[in-house]
């Protein structure tokens, strides 16, 4: 059977880090070493794959990569590599902590990662790199009022837009976590999609804000990502 046959919907691919993990960091399945990342970028290209910056491509052989909190490692090991193969992607940024760290779980994670900058954002867009918000502290959504969700929400597009001189109309829900009055918030924000942590593809008839996707583990094998691809 042709690929074109079986890829009938947008697959959506979800990255944390890229880099090796740091000595005694927990959660090392969430660091994907630049090696296997390009492995897996030399395998899209096999597979005659393209990138969009849209969930809702007819384009059977594209796929979207996301980013999720904008890691310094996106500009150090990720994006050299995305251009070698003439890919693009989507980085998602915590807003309110621009150029500090992994505030929201280093303590948890026993590791401080550094985030992007100011001058960093600035770079990759100039690139070609789509940015969304991913709010402006990273908190559960679900946990705070509703006035305090709408800040995190409506703040953190404000901020980049106004930073960067870009139209920011993508969200991605910190840890997954969203209800129905989140949602419609982030509606009234003005976001035309918004990302989850729901393993599964996007097809014509889903919600266009509550986007699943399929993460990208460290400890996953060749022949495994590239079924995730083609099946």
């Amino acid at each position: 059977m042709h690929l074109s046959t079986i890829l009938l919907f947008m697959k959506v691919l979800t990255y944390h880090n890229i880099e090796k993990p740091p000595e005694g960091a927990k959660l090392k399945t969430l660091y994907v070493k630049p090696s296997k990342f390009e492995r897996q970028l030399k395998a899209l290209r096999w597979l005659g794959f393209k990138t969009s910056l849209t969930p809702d491509s007819k384009n059977d052989k594209e796929v979207l990569l996301t980013f999720d909190d904008g890691y310094k490692d996106f500009i150090e090991n990720a994006l050299p590599l995305l251009e070698k193969y003439n890919f693009t992607a989507v980085v998602f940024v915590v807003a309110g902590l621009v150029g500090t760290f992994n505030v929201w779980d280093h303590e948890k994670l026993r590791v401080k990662k550094t985030l992007m900058d100011w001058k960093d954002l600035e770079y990759i867009v100039k690139r070609g790199i789509k940015l969304g918000s991913h709010t402006l502290t990273h908190p559960y959504l679900t946990k705070l009022d509703l006035k305090e969700a709408k800040k995190e929400i409506e703040g953190s597009k404000k901020i980049l837009e106004d930073k960067l001189g870009v139209e920011i109309d993508y969200f991605c829900y910190p840890y997954g976590d969203y209800n129905k009055q989140v949602k419609e918030l982030v509606k009234e924000a003005g976001y035309k999609y918004a990302f989850s942590t729901k393993l599964g593809t996007f097809k014509e008839n889903n919600d266009p804000y509550e986007i699943p996707r399929i993460t990208v583990f460290g400890n996953i094998i060749l022949p495994k990502f590239i079924l995730q691809l083609i099946l």
